[in-house]
């Protein structure tokens, strides 16, 4: 990550605090998930300029906290605008739910440029001009964030007893107990043909993309870690 991210963020949500003030969650590439008290941002056009909206990557100011918990957001702006993202309601839709995952699976204060990275990456690809398998883009974003998280999903091992699967061969897998369980251990409701399975790992460790068929299912393996980790209610 070049050293233009610094100073970088993502509004992961804004909560409207006295008349005219917002606290915001930001993902940011210098500190990680912060929150931040932005004074007078729903009256001020100049230090702010209507750019506390979600999608969009932001170049901010941030003071860090005293006594309290909360950053101070000095001043924004829009650093990386995506219109073609906001303009089409399945990307936008695709965008949602990533900073929603973000809001509620990240540590707070733990900066991570990797996953930064992984983040703008994502954001990047649902603004593309070309067109976008937005399940399938949004399900393997979800498998690296997990492995990202130290949540990743083991396609290759048993976790319970450690025994390896050999390639193309089916096996059970708990997204909640963080990957295979072998039918020795009892095995798992979710049955993986071998072919399915490579894929799945594969797109974790970022190598390919998944198939359009695969979407729904990385999908909800994806939420169900996501809601076994992370506060997702």
């Amino acid at each position: 990550m070049s050293l233009d991210a610094e100073g970088h963020a993502l509004l992961l949500k804004r909560i409207d605090y006295r008349d005219a003030d917002l606290i915001v969650t930001l993902f940011t590439y210098d500190y990680g998930k912060v929150q931040a008290l932005a004074r007078g941002a729903r009256r001020s056009r100049k230090r702010f300029a209507g750019s506390l909206e979600p999608m969009h990557t932001l170049k901010v100011e941030l003071t860090e906290p005293g006594r309290g918990q909360l950053y101070e957001l000095r001043s924004a702006s829009v650093a990386t605008p995506r219109v073609q993202l906001t303009q089409r309601l399945e990307r936008l839709e695709a965008a949602g739910r990533v900073l929603g995952w973000l809001r509620h699976a990240l540590p707070e204060k733990s900066r991570d440029p990797q996953l930064w990275a992984l983040a703008i990456e994502l954001m990047d690809t649902l603004d593309a001009t070309s067109s976008v398998d937005c399940p399938a883009t949004l399900s393997q974003f979800g498998l690296r964030l997990l492995m990202a998280l130290g949540w990743g999903i083991d396609f290759d091992h048993c976790v319970k007893c450690g025994s390896h699967c050999p390639p193309n061969r089916s096996a059970t897998v708990s997204a909640t107990q963080g990957g295979l369980i072998c039918s020795s251990c009892g095995g798992a409701k979710t049955k993986l043909p071998g072919l399915l399975r490579a894929r799945l790992s594969n797109a974790a460790s970022g190598q390919h993309g998944l198939a359009a068929e695969d979407a729904g299912l990385a999908l909800r393996l994806v939420e169900e870690a996501l809601g076994a980790h992370a506060d997702m209610l």
